[in-house]
């Protein structure tokens, strides 16, 4: 009856019931984090202008959540801990499979190809994340940046409302993660966006209270829901105004709003307002057109610059790329340009002639497009800037553009778009004009001289449309202004299959003193015709206003009058003089194969972005890895920091015992479970006693010595003097210590000291007959985390 007593009351002591083996059942907590996950996944939809990216999210929350109550509802499995390691494994097969289907081998299997596309995704949805503004559409780089953001949390709350018992800390997370909606599209966040975060962050901290819920005729649900709600819908309320962030262009917009500067040309052009926008010297002998950017996107009704494929580490003050298709060793010269611009100048694209190279003066939130090399703010503005900028004065050599051949068109499938809706009458007036050409270069100049043959006259009463049936009617009116002029050519261009699109910025401006003055009136727009072995080339359709004269290259033949006899001698054949470029074509040529030359035509950066979010990948991994090591040494703080409560330190060591696969028998004596821990009990488990032997006599020829130990344990109390001189370690003295504070008159207590030589002990003991990859485990996967010690 004695030992009865012991042993149930050892059972039965509060302080050594473990109240974890009453948590809430796997599958009732991963449904309220998939719950929770969806709510939020409805919350961040306010950044986004449609819904095509949540599919993608909600099956990757899915399946996490899945994968986790099935590790932690098996007992084989739970025992295992694996669930966070097989929610990581699962959840990387999911992201490939959503984002990148087609590198698959059979549709599931990865290959090399698939980890650089998700890659290569990332950096697309980073460029995204520049160049669009909240509503923003669903593109596969933010559906990808989604999916495995999703992915990530997912693993990361699940662990810490399953494994950890930290509910109000992935409530946190909910929170943090709420922040990019109120940050980049505060003005798009409705009350049910706020209502939907708010309710998964309620469902997360209730959660441990589920299973001990009553509910009552859904009593209990319907009070829930409308505690949220009502928070939901009194926090805006009751919250002040979020405050447009400095840098902005509008309220609703992001750091990067690039608007589309061919709309205000008219506008821009009528304004009265003649104050100078900015000044500029040139190391060139006579002003030049500068460009803010190209237009190359119609779709039959209107023009806009194709959304720019921003990357954020395309930094201009770090270099620009190679202009596309121009030479190195020819027809260019380098100039350089500085410009002052006034503080009314409220624009985001960079004033500068094309090509730029390398600015000074600029800070790092200058970047700019690979493709256009248009450089823009990314939440600066031009005004007030002063810098100088290095740039290609281009000078191409007639003879290049009169050899060049077709391009190939699926490398400019855009800026060779001709819209189904455009009149038939624009490429038949194209096609007659072009008759006598003999290669494409002859067809431009022919058009070029039409325009300027005196037919048409130069008019701001023109309509501002630029549809295809404005520029229909231009072409029987024969009246407009740069827009018409630049549109007509440009889609007639196109009908000939020359790559064309529109140049946007200003005429040279007006001489004064050194330099020149640019106000609004010198705004002006003019096509860009490409050439192979040339690159794109400026053309000078428009007859009057800021344009000027057309360049030397085009109107060397082809000219129907429009163009003076003595531009035509002038510019009938190339220059022999020898450019700077020229000079320098073996340095060029010498640079060729090293990684800068090859790669110029790629953006700053961009290797650098692909190892950076490779990093951020691979680091995330790891910290959800450290997870359980890192909470087990909390844990163990926890539980020896007060070297008086004895009964939290016996906790310890049982889950220490746990970590190094050796369960300890809670039914058993205190003096038993000791020797188990100190390896005296031939392995530690009730097999070691013999249930033949009578009570009271040795079985030391079946098991060794110990035995004799086992059968003092029989009492509740051990005779006196039954320890060998063995006992007298950190934990016998920790155990006698425990057994007097249970059941002794007095208390014993020990020292802060003797409780980390305890510690020290006890895992020296253990680690000494676990194999290593045990060893491992305990440490940076311990098993006490998932399952409670015993």
């Amino acid at each position: 009856m004695d030992r009865i007593r012991f042993e149930a009351g050892e059972a039965m002591n509060p302080e050594t019931s473990e109240s974890a083996d009453r948590h809430s059942p796997a599958w009732l907590e991963a449904c309220a984090v998939f719950v929770a996950m969806v709510l939020a996944a409805i919350g961040l939809s306010a950044v986004f202008s449609d819904f095509a990216w949540l599919p993608s999210v909600l099956i990757s929350i899915l399946l996490i959540v899945l994968v986790g109550a099935i590790f932690r509802s098996v007992p084989v499995l739970r025992a295992t801990g694996a669930a966070v390691i097989a929610q990581c494994v699962v959840g990387l097969i999911a992201v490939l499979v959503l984002c990148a289907p087609s590198t698959l081998i059979l549709g599931v299997v990865p290959t090399g190809s698939s980890f650089t596309t998700v890659i290569d995704l990332l950096s697309s949805g980073v460029s995204d994340l520049y160049a669009t503004t909240p509503p923003a559409p669903s593109t596969p780089g933010f559906t990808t940046m989604l999916t495995i953001a999703f992915t990530l949390i997912t693993i990361l709350i699940d662990g810490l409302v399953s494994d950890l018992r930290a509910p109000k800390v992935s409530g946190v997370l909910l929170l943090v993660l709420w922040m990019i909606p109120v940050f980049f599209a505060p003005t798009q966040v409705r009350w049910w966006h706020v209502v939907a975060i708010l309710a998964a962050f309620l469902i997360l901290i209730l959660s441990p209270y589920f299973p001990a819920a009553k509910w009552r005729g859904g009593l209990t649900a319907t009070v829930a829901g409308a505690v949220a709600v009502a928070i939901g819908i009194g926090a805006p309320v009751l919250l002040p105004e979020v405050p447009t962030l400095p840098d902005r262009a509008a309220s609703d917009k992001g750091d990067l709003t690039v608007t589309n500067p061919f709309l205000d040309l008219r506008a821009d052009l009528g304004d009265r307002d003649d104050s100078t926008l900015f000044n500029y010297t040139t190391s060139e002998s006579e002003g030049q057109p500068i460009r803010l950017t190209s237009i190359n996107s119609f779709d039959g009704q209107s023009w806009a610059p194709t959304p720019f494929p921003l990357d954020p580490f395309a930094i201009a003050n770090e270099g620009l790329p190679w202009p596309q298709g121009l030479p190195r060793e020819k027809n260019y010269n380098e100039e350089r340009i500085d410009v002052t611009v006034s503080d009314e100048y409220d624009q985001q694209y960079l004033p500068t002639p094309y090509a730029p190279q390398q600015p000074t003066g600029l800070d790092r939130r200058w970047i700019y497009d690979e493709t256009s090399l248009t450089i823009v703010g990314n939440g600066e503005k031009s005004g007030g800037q002063d810098y100088s900028m290095e740039y290609l004065s281009i000078n191409p050599d007639v003879n290049d553009l009169q050899s060049a051949a077709p391009v190939n068109s699926s490398d400019f499938e855009t800026e060779l778009e001709v819209p189904d809706s455009l009149p038939g009458s624009v490429k038949e007036t194209a096609e007659k004009i072009t008759a006598d050409a003999d290669n494409q270069w002859e067809a431009a100049v022919l058009l070029q001289a039409y325009f300027r043959s005196g037919d048409f006259e130069y008019s701001l009463d023109a309509p501002e449309k630029a549809s295809g049936d404005a520029i229909s009617d231009f072409l029987v009116d024969k009246k407009g202004y740069c827009v018409q002029f630049s549109s007509a050519m440009t889609i007639m261009a196109r009908t000939m299959g020359i790559p064309a699109r529109i140049g946007v910025g200003y005429g040279e401006g007006t001489k004064s003193g050194q330099g020149f003055e640019v106000s609004m009136q010198d705004s002006h727009a003019w096509p860009e015709l490409y050439f192979e072995g040339a690159g794109w080339v400026r053309f000078e359709p428009t007859p009057g206003g800021p344009a000027g004269e057309p360049p030397k290259w085009t109107v060397a033949s082809g000219s129907t009058g429009g163009d003076s006899e003595e531009d035509s001698e002038e510019t009938s054949s190339p220059s022999e003089e020898p450019t700077k470029g020229s000079e320098e074509s073996e340095a060029a040529e010498s640079e060729s194969s090293s990684p800068e030359t090859t790669a110029a035509g790629e953006p700053a950066g961009a290797n650098l972005g692909t190892y950076l979010w490779a990093g951020l990948i691979v680091l995330a991994i790891v910290l959800l890895a450290a997870i359980p090591a890192l909470w087990r040494l909390i844990l163990r703080r926890r539980r020896t920091r007060d070297p008086d409560k004895l009964e939290k330190v016996w906790t310890e060591i049982r889950a220490l015992s746990t970590d190094y696969g050796q369960s300890l028998d809670p039914s058993r004596t205190l003096r038993y479970n000791e020797l188990v821990l100190a390896s005296r009990a031939g392995g530690g488990t009730a097999e070691s006693e013999d249930p033949t032997a009578e009570p009271g006599s040795s079985s030391s020829d079946a098991r060794g010595d110990s035995s004799d130990g086992f059968t003092a344990l029989r009492s509740p109390a051990p005779p006196s003097g039954s320890r060998s001189a063995g006992d007298d370690t950190a934990l016998s003295a920790f155990v006698d210590a425990l057994e007097t504070q249970r059941y002794g008159a007095s208390e014993k207590s020990i020292s802060s000291t003797e409780v980390s030589a305890l510690i020290d002990e006890v895992r020296t003991d253990l680690a000494e007959n676990a194999s290593p990859g045990k060893k491992i485990t305990a440490r940076i996967w311990p098993a006490s985390i998932f399952n409670p010690p015993r």
